[in-house]
Protein backbone atom coordinates (compact mmCIF):
# COMPACT_ATOMS: atom_id res chain seq x y z
CA UNK A 1 0.00 0.00 0.00
CA UNK A 2 1.14 3.82 -0.37
CA UNK A 3 2.80 5.26 2.15
CA UNK A 4 2.30 9.19 0.98
CA UNK A 5 -1.43 10.33 -0.14
CA UNK A 6 -2.57 13.23 -1.64
CA UNK A 7 -6.00 14.35 -2.37
CA UNK A 8 -7.62 14.83 -5.57
CA UNK A 9 -11.02 15.05 -6.29
CA UNK A 10 -12.28 14.30 -3.04
CA UNK A 11 -10.33 10.89 -3.26
CA UNK A 12 -6.76 10.46 -2.02
CA UNK A 13 -4.71 8.33 -4.29
CA UNK A 14 -0.68 7.23 -4.00
CA UNK A 15 2.21 8.23 -6.10
CA UNK A 16 2.07 7.35 -9.35
CA UNK A 17 4.26 4.35 -10.11
CA UNK A 18 6.47 2.93 -13.24
CA UNK A 19 4.98 -0.42 -14.17
CA UNK A 20 8.03 -2.57 -15.27
CA UNK A 21 5.46 -5.08 -17.26
CA UNK A 22 6.18 -8.08 -15.10
CA UNK A 23 2.51 -9.07 -13.72
CA UNK A 24 0.06 -7.37 -11.85
CA UNK A 25 1.93 -6.13 -8.21
CA UNK A 26 -1.41 -5.62 -6.83
CA UNK A 27 -3.73 -7.72 -4.51
CA UNK A 28 -6.88 -8.48 -6.36
CA UNK A 29 -9.27 -5.76 -5.54
CA UNK A 30 -7.24 -2.68 -5.34
CA UNK A 31 -8.73 0.22 -6.89
CA UNK A 32 -6.20 1.97 -9.35
CA UNK A 33 -5.84 4.91 -11.61
CA UNK A 34 -3.90 3.13 -14.46
CA UNK A 35 -1.91 4.39 -18.11
CA UNK A 36 -2.30 2.01 -20.46
CA UNK A 37 -0.34 2.13 -24.24
CA UNK A 38 -1.86 0.69 -27.24
CA UNK A 39 0.60 -0.96 -30.20
CA UNK A 40 0.16 2.70 -32.18
CA UNK A 41 2.14 4.69 -28.98
CA UNK A 42 -1.19 6.20 -28.16
CA UNK A 43 -1.77 6.65 -24.45
CA UNK A 44 -5.18 6.69 -22.13
CA UNK A 45 -6.19 6.46 -18.08
CA UNK A 46 -8.74 4.81 -17.28
CA UNK A 47 -10.06 4.00 -13.24
CA UNK A 48 -10.87 0.50 -12.57
CA UNK A 49 -10.17 -2.70 -9.98
CA UNK A 50 -7.71 -5.14 -10.33
CA UNK A 51 -9.02 -8.42 -11.15
CA UNK A 52 -5.90 -10.89 -10.96
CA UNK A 53 -5.39 -13.98 -13.51
CA UNK A 54 -1.95 -13.71 -15.98
CA UNK A 55 -3.47 -12.96 -19.29
CA UNK A 56 -3.75 -9.18 -18.72
CA UNK A 57 -2.42 -5.62 -19.70
CA UNK A 58 -0.35 -5.90 -16.41
CA UNK A 59 1.96 -8.36 -18.53
CA UNK A 60 3.78 -7.01 -21.51
CA UNK A 61 4.09 -10.44 -22.63
CA UNK A 62 1.02 -10.18 -24.57
CA UNK A 63 1.22 -6.78 -26.13
CA UNK A 64 0.42 -5.72 -28.54
CA UNK A 65 -2.54 -7.85 -28.29
CA UNK A 66 -3.53 -6.01 -25.16
CA UNK A 67 -2.55 -2.47 -24.36
CA UNK A 68 -0.16 -2.35 -21.67
CA UNK A 69 -0.07 -0.43 -18.24
CA UNK A 70 2.83 1.34 -18.08
CA UNK A 71 1.73 3.58 -15.30
CA UNK A 72 -0.33 3.19 -11.80
CA UNK A 73 -1.54 4.75 -8.54
CA UNK A 74 -3.62 2.89 -6.02
CA UNK A 75 -6.29 4.44 -4.58
CA UNK A 76 -6.66 4.87 -0.54
CA UNK A 77 -9.52 2.54 0.42
CA UNK A 78 -12.03 4.88 1.97
CA UNK A 79 -12.48 2.41 4.65
CA UNK A 80 -8.87 3.25 5.85
CA UNK A 81 -9.65 7.10 5.40
CA UNK A 82 -12.68 6.65 8.15
CA UNK A 83 -10.49 4.22 10.15
CA UNK A 84 -7.65 7.35 10.46
CA UNK A 85 -10.39 9.83 11.28
CA UNK A 86 -11.52 7.92 14.22
CA UNK A 87 -8.13 7.40 15.75
CA UNK A 88 -7.24 10.04 18.44
CA UNK A 89 -3.76 10.49 19.72
CA UNK A 90 -3.32 8.73 22.84
CA UNK A 91 -0.97 10.59 25.50
CA UNK A 92 1.36 7.48 27.35
CA UNK A 93 1.98 8.28 30.63
CA UNK A 94 5.50 6.42 32.09
CA UNK A 95 5.92 5.78 35.22
CA UNK A 96 8.97 7.47 36.98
Amino acid sequence: MAKSWQREGGEEWGPWILHDGKGCPLPKGTVVEVVFEDRFGFAMRLVSRVEGGSYSSWDWRYHPELKKIIRYREKKPKGLSMLEEQLTPIDILVPQ
